[in-house]
């Protein structure tokens, strides 16, 4: 069992430093200059934007959420050579969230006054970890152990889900109506997905009774069931061959999905006419997000049993197991003490994407001062317990921003689906912007398990400013507008 763990603490370890060092790029929510990753919040956003065409050819992020663990030793400031992963210990549920992504060479371009496009192409992935109450203490190294700490917090269930896939996107804007009153825009992305790999493990109502053998108390398991599947494409690692065709055969046991986003933006201009067209003192927008699953075939270890053998015992749980030295002897084992199992390998499953509901409110305070407020609302539990689905750490976000066209200052403060409270910050200057979710995981060595960061570069048009009208610049819209919003605004001034 202590081997067991060091595995599990190394594994945790290794996943959140690849990740932290890398869907939420928090801070330029409702900003217009977002470019074309803001196309990932509100496919409608990309319309209003004071900029004839932006590229964004790397964006890479990563967030995680738990209280299962503590990562010592370790921040974004200093090495993680010393780094220990703990876990915590008391009774308590357990929780684990992450994601995710890489964007690469994502660009949005201006069609026509009204219109824009967008492209680019991601790999993203999201893992969930969550359990019933149960007490953890170091000093338990054996299934006996544990049974023994947790007589009274029966039946315990765990479940995990995890899905990683590449996507490639196209997303259309446009503006739909028009008036002295306000700008209401509306777009719509269409991403065709690959699933990269996926795996779950569902344990419902394991309970156990304790008994007297020989005057040491036991415990035998009366009930529970389980079941566990992953994608078969992480069977190839096993087979010979070289490392190139391993991964020619890892990427040829892939499907492909649909998914969708949608969105609306109503903008209300600005009352200062010397402020420009793209100018407002606030901007409402509602977007439905990732609105689609991944598909995945069974890897040859999937199975799913229930546990109504009587007289399986601690002790034969322990002998069982103790022996299991990797995953493909992991089904026997199982069956041996389970009443019923079964494998799954050939058949498939579906991860559905975190589909959710996403209002965001923008308001300008002065000259380059806003405060933007966000809430999510997850949507994919609305399909019930039999699904399977990731969902999205974000629920609320309030974030202070100053920005200009070369230099920004952001401060978002959230509140995620787990009721954790982070204060994060990032820096915009000129291409370059870099965030923190959380300001604990540069300066505190032991906060690293919650919050990450974010980068990503975007460029665009170098703008010649006209010194005799400081309200026009090289990417305003044409000079043939429609309407007397076209006639009352310019273009945003270079600040």
């Amino acid at each position: 069992m202590t081997t067991n763990i060091k595995i599990f603490q190394t594994a945790f370890l290794f996943f959140l430093i690849t990740s932290a060092l890398g869907q939420n790029y928090q801070a330029m929510h409702g900003s217009s200059y977002g470019g074309s990753i803001s196309v990932y919040n509100n496919p409608a956003s990309i319309v209003h934007v004071p900029y004839a065409w932006d590229i964004t050819p790397v964006a890479i992020q990563a967030k995680q959420s738990t209280n299962a663990f503590v990562i010592n030793n370790a921040s974004l400031l200093s090495p993680f050579g010393r780094a220990v992963v703990t876990p915590v210990t008391g009774t308590s549920e357990r929780f684990f969230m992450a994601n995710q992504d890489l964007r690469l060479l994502n660009a949005r371009v201006r069609l026509t006054d009204v219109s824009a496009f967008a492209i680019g192409a991601s790999v993203r992935s999201y893992q969930s970890i969550k359990t019933s109450k149960y007490n953890w203490q170091d000093t338990i190294t054996s299934v006996t152990h544990f049974m023994d700490a947790n007589t009274n917090n029966t039946p315990i269930k765990a479940e995990m889900r995890a899905t990683a896939f590449a996507e490639i996107f196209g997303t259309y804007s446009r503006t739909i109506m028009e008036s002295d009153n306000g700008i209401l825009n509306a777009g719509v992305t269409v991403k065709v997905s690959r699933g990269l790999g996926g795996a779950y493990l569902s344990g419902n109502d394991l309970s156990y009774i304790t008994g007297l053998v020989n005057g040491r108390k036991t415990y035998s398991v009366n009930g529970g069931s389980m079941s566990y599947g992953y994608s078969s494409n992480f069977d190839e690692f096993d087979k010979a061959g070289t490392a190139a065709e391993k991964r020619k055969q890892f990427l040829k046991k892939t499907w492909s999905a649909l998914a969708f986003n949608i969105g609306v933006e109503y903008i209300i201009p600005s009352n200062n006419d010397e402020g420009g067209y793209y100018d407002y003192e606030v901007k409402l927008g509602a977007s439905l997000l990732d609105i689609g699953s991944n598909k995945y075939q069974y890897g040859a270890n999937s199975m799913s049993a229930v546990l109504s053998t009587s007289n399986v015992s601690d002790s034969l749980l322990d002998a069982t197991f103790r022996d299991v030295s990797n995953f493909n002897d992991l089904p026997d084992s199982i069956s041996s003490v389970s009443g019923s199992s079964s494998g799954l390998s050939g058949g498939f499953f579906s991860i559905y994407q975190p589909a959710r509901l996403v209002l965001n409110a923008d308001k300008k305070i002065a000259n380059n001062f806003y405060v933007n407020a966000e809430l999510t609302l997850p949507l994919t539990s609305l399909a019930g317990d039999s699904k399977l689905y990731v969902k999205e750490i974000n629920l609320a976000a309030l974030t202070a921003r100053y920005e200009t066209k070369g230099l920004g200052f952001y401060l978002p403060a959230t509140v995620n689906s787990r009721m954790q409270f982070w204060l994060g910050g990032a820096v915009r200057i000129g291409p370059l912007l870099l965030g923190v979710h959380n300001w604990s995981n540069l300066f505190a060595k032991n906060k690293m398990q919650n919050g990450g960061a974010y980068f990503a570069l975007t460029f665009r048009p170098v703008n010649k400013k006209n010194k005799t009208d400081d309200n026009n610049y090289g990417t305003e819209r044409g000079s043939k507008e429609k309407g007397k919003k076209g006639k009352s605004y310019g273009c945003p001034p270079v600040r």
